[in-house]
């Protein structure tokens, strides 16, 4: 494990002076404390409970409380920062306000996206965390994400929408979508009035980034199935790619393969790759500590997402 002794910034040295203790004054209010990146924030342990293991917090640079002098560990979280003890995990932004008690935070395959799950329901419900600045209000069932960061959302109501980290693209309105091929894709719709199906064609721009990249054609594959006609549309590779490919949309043919169609949410009937696979196997942020007994540098390397180049330990 690596670490770094650093000078400490002018900020931070009137902290320490201010409230540490040191061999010379042992009677200030922290017994231990650490400064990382965000060099507004410092984690503290008071004096009076230093043997207590549940008694870290957080504090800013005008002192302010941040988090409660109640927990085993504290992560930084980009814009949010997380207390955990024995009774759970808690978040909290970084003006201190509590937000709501987590079960887990897991990783996604995308660096840009993990998951806040709700407490109690590890596998089940999650919030959307952003790059660590955002995490949504609703909650999502499951998650694709694709490699230039389109992310698949499936909702409460069991509606799919795309977003690009913190934009929506494409409004949850559909039943499910297809993976873009060839700057299309396909959206299965519910018509509200006859309960059944229509397949609409989506524009995919290759500047995903821009305004409107991702929007209905006007143009529809085939109208008022039911469920059953509708996965059994899609079972006829050769049809299917015959009647799809005979769109032209803004001057060109529409161009789909049957063999790499892949509609998402996975398990309704409608075809996926076989490679795909929902992300089952995602590790969590923070692992639940084996041990009892871990070194301070330890705690701060969990507790700093492991950026100990980051971290100076101050006695």
């Amino acid at each position: 494990m690596r670490r770094r002794n650093k000078k400490l910034i002018p900020k931070h040295q009137e902290f320490v002076d201010k409230y540490v203790c040191s061999y010379y004054e042992p009677n200030k209010l922290y017994g231990k404390a650490y400064f990382c990146e965000d060099e507004d924030i410092a984690f503290v342990r008071r004096n009076e409970d230093y043997d207590n293991p549940e008694s870290w917090g957080c504090v800013n640079m005008a002192h302010k409380l941040l988090v409660p002098f109640e927990y085993k560990r504290v992560f930084d979280y980009g814009r949010f920062l997380i207390g955990k003890n024995s009774n759970g995990m808690y978040l909290y932004n970084k003006k201190g306000q509590f937000l709501y008690k987590v079960g887990k935070v897991r990783k996604t395959e995308h660096l840009a996206y993990s998951k806040i799950y709700c407490e109690g329901d590890e596998w089940g419900e999650f919030r959307l965390c952003i790059r660590k600045m955002a995490i949504s209000k609703s909650l999502y069932k499951r998650l694709y994400v694709m490699e230039n960061g389109l992310a698949f959302l499936e909702n409460e109501k069991n509606l799919v929408g795309v977003v690009l980290f913190s934009k929506l693209k494409l409004s949850f309105d559909y039943e499910a979508l297809s993976e873009p091929q060839n700057g299309y894709m396909l959206a299965i719709k519910k018509n509200e009035h006859t309960h059944k199906y229509d397949c609409l064609l989506i524009k995919v721009r290759s500047s995903i980034k821009k305004e409107d990249s991702i929007h209905p054609t006007g143009i529809t594959l085939f109208t008022n199935k039911t469920w059953d006609e509708v996965t059994a549309y899609f079972e006829e590779k050769k049809l299917f790619e015959k009647e799809v490919n005979s769109i032209v949309c803004y001057n060109q043919h529409v161009c789909f393969s049957a063999d790499a169609l892949n509609f998402f949410p996975p398990y309704i009937g409608l075809p996926k790759l076989p490679t795909y696979e929902e992300e089952e196997e995602e590790k969590d942020d923070y692992d639940p500590w084996s041990r009892e007994n871990y070194s301070y540098e330890e705690a701060m390397y969990d507790a700093l997402g492991g950026e100990m180049e980051a971290i100076w330990n101050i006695d």
